[in-house]
């Protein structure tokens, strides 16, 4: 299998053009996104389908802005993952931050923090599953709750912001769905290093902690 240290930076570029595929990663998000509808309760999905479009359209904005300060900072976390595998990582994890900030940009107070959870279950059952590796819902459940208070200090302004009618519904978006975007990132990519390293990240949640953090403190640095 070919090691993503072992590409020329010509490789490199074309593997970064192969992850970001436009037809695969919107089969990826499609299907992602619709599974992750059926984990919200019904009164919220409907809510942000409603809003969907211009939610989607905010989101894509933001995402795709930061995309490449983004992939830099993985490159350490894909040492050893083979290509193919990487690009179905990036696949997994691009459409969970989309979905993540597509909610972040949700016109419901207060819930874009909550509503991340079932989207980084999603995104983490997929990921365990293409590296055959067990999983436990519950256990998934309590480390995503416990990850996404890491982002809760900036969060919070925006959501505050978001009951100010027109423009701070706007403006409180922008701040949540760019910490959504980072936090469901940094959980992707931490998982994809421990699960490649064939590291279970429950009986080594203390780890699994303390690189998040560092990564997710290297997203946020990036895309100031």
């Amino acid at each position: 299998m070919i090691k993503i240290e072992d590409l020329t930076n010509m490789d490199k570029n074309q593997l970064n053009q192969e992850n970001h595929d436009p037809v695969s990663e919107d089969k990826e998000f499609n299907s992602f996104f619709s599974e992750v509808l059926q984990r919200f309760p019904d009164k919220t999905s409907k809510i942000i389908q409603n809003s969907y479009e211009k939610s989607k359209s905010r989101a894509d904005k933001i995402f795709f802005k930061s995309r490449s300060n983004l992939d830099q900072v993985f490159d350490t976390f894909l040492t050893g993952v083979d290509q193919q595998t990487a690009q179905k990582c990036h696949r997994i994890i691009h459409a969970a931050s989309l979905s993540a900030a597509i909610v972040g940009c949700s016109p419901i107070p207060f819930s874009d923090a909550f509503l991340l959870v079932p989207i980084q279950l999603t995104m983490m059952l997929r990921l365990h599953k293409l590296f055959g590796q067990s999983w436990s819902e519950g256990l998934g459940k309590s480390l995503s709750k416990e990850l996404v208070v890491v982002g809760l200090g900036r969060s919070a302004v925006g959501n505050i912001i978001k009951f100010i009618p027109a423009v701070g519904t706007v403006s409180g978006a922008v701040i949540n769905a760019s910490v959504a975007v980072s936090i469901t990132e940094a959980l992707g990519w931490v998982t994809v290093k421990m699960l490649n390293d064939g590291e279970d990240i429950f009986e080594q949640a203390m780890s699994f902690r303390g690189q998040f953090e560092i990564l997710f403190k290297a997203l946020r640095k990036a895309k100031k």
